[in-house]
C-alpha cells in the first residue's frame, strides 16, 4: 500500500509541473477591441454616424462656409470621398481611388465633356444647396420648393454605378415589417435601422401598418417623359402604400393635406436614418423616401443638431448663415386606404388595371415641376 500511494503522488506531481510549463509557454490573450460594425447610436444620421466623426484636419483649407459643410457632410455619407480639389474647372471630389466629381464648376469655366445640367440636373453644390427641413418642421411647398429633389447624376453614377449590371450586383436585402426588397447596402442597412425602430410603433399604433406598405425599391427606369434616371435606378429609394400616399400627378391639389397630416413617426423614423421624403417637395411624393444622408447631416447642421469640427468663429459663420425655416406642427390624421394605383403618368381613374405587385415596378418619383 505505501509503495501505491507513493506512485500516485508522483504521477500527480507530473502532471501538475507539466501544466503548469503549458500556461507559462502559451501566448497572452489579446485585448478586447470594440466592434468594427458596431451599430451607429440612435439619433444620429443613419450611415453617416457609422463612419465616425470628421476632424478639423480631414477639411480642406480655402473652402467658403456653404463648401465646408458639404464636404464635412458628404465626408460623413460617403467614406470613399477622400478630399476636394481645386483647378480652373472648379472645385472637385476626389475619391480614395482617385476618381473625381465636380462638385462646383469655377465662374466662366467652361461646361464639361457630356455635362446635361438643368433644372433638376445639378451639380453637387447645387443639389445640397436648398435647406431640408427635418421633422417635425414641414413648412409651405410653393413652386420651387422641393429640397433634395435637385440631384447629381455624376455623384449618384460614382456612388452606385452606371449600369443596371454594376448597380445591380452591389444591392441587399432590406427589410420593413417583414417585408423584404433590394436597395444599396448602405440605403439597405439604413432601412433595416429604420425598421428597428418603426416595428414597434406599428405594434403599438396599427394605424400606421396601412402605410408602411412596401411597393417597389431597385428598378433600373428613366423617369415618365425625361431622359434622367430615377433615384430607384440607383438603389436609394423605395416607395410605400401609394394607394394611400399620393404624388402630385395623381392629384390637382397644390399643397395637399397628407403634407401636413402623414405620421411624422414614420417620416422621423426614416430621416433619422438618412432619407429623404417626397412630402417636403411642391411637386409631392407622397409615398418615396430616398437614401440622401449628406442632405439629412446639414439639414442638422444648419439647425444646430450637429457640431461641425471646425474653430469657434468659423463655427458662428455658419449658424449665422442657416436659413431660417418656419416651424409648423405635423398632424397626425391617417386617410382611410384605397385601391393602390400603378403610380404612371396618369391619375388613378384613367390607368389600367394593376398588374401583379413587383419590386421593379417604381415610383415616376422625379417628373417634371406642375404647370
Amino acid at each position: 500500500m505505501p509503495i501505491l500511494l507513493l506512485f500516485i503522488f508522483l504521477c500527480c506531481a507530473h502532471v501538475a509541473q507539466a501544466e503548469t510549463a503549458a500556461s507559462s509557454s502559451a501566448p497572452p490573450s489579446a485585448p478586447a477591441t470594440a466592434s468594427a460594425n458596431a451599430a451607429p447610436t440612435s439619433g444620429t444620421t443613419g450611415a453617416a454616424a457609422a463612419n465616425g466623426l470628421i476632424d478639423a484636419a480631414d477639411l480642406p483649407a480655402g473652402l467658403d462656409d456653404a463648401a465646408r459643410v458639404d464636404f464635412y457632410c458628404l465626408r460623413r455619407a460617403y467614406p470613399q470621398i477622400a478630399t476636394m480639389t481645386t483647378d480652373a474647372q472648379g472645385q472637385w471630389l476626389v475619391f480614395n481611388d482617385g476618381r473625381r466629381v465636380l462638385y462646383d464648376a469655377a465662374p466662366g469655366a467652361a461646361p464639361l465633356a457630356g455635362s446635361q445640367e438643368s433644372e433638376w440636373v445639378v451639380s453637387v453644390r447645387a443639389s445640397m444647396a436648398e435647406p431640408y427641413p427635418l421633422e417635425p418642421r414641414r413648412p409651405d411647398t410653393p413652386l420651387g420648393v422641393s429640397p433634395g429633389r435637385r440631384r447629381s447624376y455624376d455623384l449618384l453614377q460614382a456612388l452606385y454605378g452606371t449600369t443596371p449590371k454594376t448597380v445591380g450586383g452591389h444591392l441587399v436585402q432590406a427589410r420593413l415589417l417583414g417585408q423584404h426588397l433590394h436597395l444599396s447596402p448602405a440605403a439597405a442597412q439604413a432601412m433595416n435601422r429604420a425598421n428597428v425602430h418603426l416595428a414597434p410603433q406599428a405594434a403599438q399604433e396599427p394605424r400606421l401598418k396601412p402605410l408602411l406598405k412596401m411597393d417597389g425599391g431597385f428598378a433600373w427606369r428613366r423617369i415618365a417623359g425625361e431622359n434622367r434616371l430615377s433615384p430607384h435606378a440607383f438603389g436609394i429609394a423605395f416607395d410605400i402604400s401609394p394607394g394611400i400616399a399620393t404624388y402630385w400627378r395623381w392629384s390637382k391639389l397644390r399643397p395637399h393635406p397628407m403634407q401636413q397630416s402623414y405620421p411624422s413617426v414614420i417620416v422621423e423614423a426614416f430621416e433619422n436614418e438618412g432619407f429623404i421624403w417626397g412630402g417636403k417637395w411642391h411637386e409631392y411624393d407622397l409615398m418615396h423616401f430616398e437614401y440622401r444622408p449628406e442632405i439629412i447631416c446639414k439639414a442638422r447642421v444648419w439647425q444646430g443638431l450637429e457640431p461641425l469640427p471646425m474653430q469657434e468663429p468659423s463655427q458662428e459663420s455658419v449658424q449665422e448663415a442657416a436659413p431660417d425655416i418656419p416651424q409648423k406642427p405635423a398632424h397626425k390624421t391617417v386617410r382611410k386606404p384605397v385601391q393602390k394605383p400603378e403610380k404612371t403618368e396618369n391619375p388613378p381613374s384613367e390607368q389600367p388595371s394593376a398588374s401583379p405587385a413587383v419590386e421593379a415596378k417604381p415610383a415616376g418619383d422625379d417628373a417634371a415641376i406642375a404647370p
